[in-house]
């Protein structure tokens, strides 16, 4: 049995856990928990399927919802070809644009550098708004980031001046990218960075001439995650299907406004 047989059983190299629930980190008053894989390898073929059906990644270990009561968490995908900036955007990109920031795609990387960004990032999201803080470790860094050493993965770094001022974490495989994680110098918070690595990742998707841009979860009602909803055209992922049943990604035109 080939162990990229999406319509078979588990791959021999992916294990599968089912966590257990727990306080939502996102909703108050919902109960979350997770379904995890371990990958010990995990070609880009293989991954790609299970970004379609909804799987994140950090480090080895892949996870999706799986929640008892709740189902506010979709998939959300950003269609590269289609995408057009709304009026904001084009004027974020404009301004960042000015500042001549130095742009660099490689392979994750772990220095005392990435170290200090991170933690000033969370740190300052917890006095603003209340995420829970805890200074990472270079071994929690390289778990969560760098573990697993895969072909596709990336990061953009962003530099002002010499100095790092951004830092995305990003999977490249031959048809899309995922985008895992991002975090920023809290200076910078004010011109939009965030909103402005998103569209670099666009562009650079769109050089390269992919279909897809994966932005994880959407929820509507969490203010952290609201901001995906503004990249247009995306598809929802209405559904956690199985390895063995297509993913079910629709257009929520219903739900749209007007650009600005």
């Amino acid at each position: 049995m080939s162990d990229l047989d999406v319509t078979s059983a588990l791959p021999v190299t992916e294990l599968e856990l089912a966590g257990t629930e727990d306080e939502c980190s996102y909703l108050p008053g919902q109960t979350s928990r997770m379904i995890w894989r371990l990958a010990r390898r995990l070609p880009e073929s293989r991954y790609e399927q299970l970004l379609e059906r909804g799987w994140r990644r950090f480090g080895r270990v892949l996870f999706r919802p799986s929640c008892p009561t709740c189902s506010a968490c979709q998939g959300l995908r950003i269609s590269v070809p289609d995408f057009q900036p709304t009026r904001s955007q084009r004027r974020c990109r404009e301004q960042l644009d000015q500042q001549q920031i130095e742009i660099t795609i490689q392979h994750p990387t772990l220095t005392p550098e990435h170290i200090t960004l991170y933690n000033s990032y969370h740190n300052d999201m917890h006095h603003r708004r209340g995420w829970p803080f805890r200074e990472i470790t270079r071994e929690d860094y390289y778990e969560s980031f760098i573990d697993g050493n895969f072909s596709f993965a990336r990061e953009f770094q962003y530099r002002h001046n010499g100095k790092l001022i951004g830092l995305g974490l990003v999977d490249i495989t031959s048809t899309c990218l995922s985008s895992i994680y991002f975090y920023h110098d809290p200076q910078w918070r004010q011109s939009g960075v965030g909103t402005w690595s998103v569209l670099q990742e666009l562009q650079y998707a769109r050089n390269h001439e992919m279909q897809w841009l994966y932005m994880g979860y959407f929820i509507s009602e969490c203010q952290s995650m609201k901001y995906k909803g503004a990249f247009r055209p995306h598809q929802l992922l209405k559904s956690f299907p199985p390895d063995n049943a297509p993913p079910d990604w629709q257009n929520p035109e219903q739900t749209r406004q007007p650009q600005q």
